[in-house]
C-alpha cells in the first residue's frame, strides 16, 4: 500500500486509473488544490474497516462512560488529572 498525492486537475484527468489503483492495488490518494490537501480517496474495504473501528471505539467509550454513572464529576476530574500526569511522566521518562 502506498499513499500518493495528486493535484485536483491530475485526479480529474486520471480518475479511472486512480480508481483501479485504489480498488485493486491497495493505494490511497490525497487530492490537493493549490497545494492544500482537500480529500482522500480510499477503497470501500478500507472505509468499512474504519467505520467498524469507529463503531467499536464509541461502543467501548459508552461502556466506560456507563461504568462511571455512580461517580461524581469531581472524582472523575481527579482521576483524569491523575491519569494525565501519569501519562506525561511516562512520556518524559521514555523520551530520556
Amino acid at each position: 500500500m502506498s499513499l500518493k498525492v495528486v493535484t485536483a486537475i491530475k485526479a480529474r484527468q486520471t480518475f479511472g486509473t486512480i480508481m483501479n489503483e485504489v480498488s485493486y492495488g491497495n493505494n490511497q490518494y490525497i487530492v490537493e488544490r493549490k497545494g492544500l490537501p482537500m480529500v482522500a480517496i480510499i477503497s470501500v474495504k478500507k472505509l468499512k474497516q474504519m467505520d467498524k473501528a469507529r463503531q467499536r471505539f464509541f461502543k467501548n467509550m459508552s461502556k466506560i462512560s456507563d461504568s462511571f454513572t455512580e461517580v461524581n464529576s469531581k472524582e472523575i476530574d481527579n482521576m483524569l488529572k491523575e491519569a494525565t500526569l501519569a501519562a506525561k511522566i511516562t512520556e518524559l521518562s521514555e523520551g530520556s
